[in-house]
C-alpha cells in the first residue's frame, strides 16, 4: 500500500548572492521579493535589477501597483464601507 508522504511548504524568504555577486530573493522555491528586486545585479554589470512576484517577472511599475494594493485598510476601519446591522 502506497502512503502518501505530507508536503510541507517552507513560507520562509531567502536570499542567496552568487560568486558574480548577484542576490537572488526566493519566497516557497519562487523568485519572488515585496521589498525590491528579486534579481539585483551589481552595478559593474550595468544589467536592470528584476521584478517578480510569486515567480512571474513584471517591470517596476507593475510591481509598484501589486505592491501599492498589498496593504489596505481593514473593512471594519474603512469610512467607505457602509454596512450596518
Amino acid at each position: 500500500m502506497l502512503y502518501m508522504k505530507k508536503q510541507t511548504h517552507d513560507w520562509s524568504t531567502r536570499t542567496i548572492t552568487t560568486p558574480e555577486g548577484e542576490k537572488i530573493t526566493f519566497f516557497d522555491n519562487k523568485l519572488h521579493n515585496w521589498n525590491g528586486p528579486a534579481i539585483k545585479y551589481p552595478r559593474s554589470t550595468k544589467k536592470k535589477d528584476e521584478y517578480y512576484l510569486y515567480g512571474f517577472e513584471c517591470d517596476k511599475e507593475t510591481w509598484l501597483e501589486f505592491r501599492r494594493d498589498r496593504n489596505g485598510v481593514t473593512p471594519d476601519k474603512n469610512p467607505q464601507v457602509q454596512s450596518r446591522f
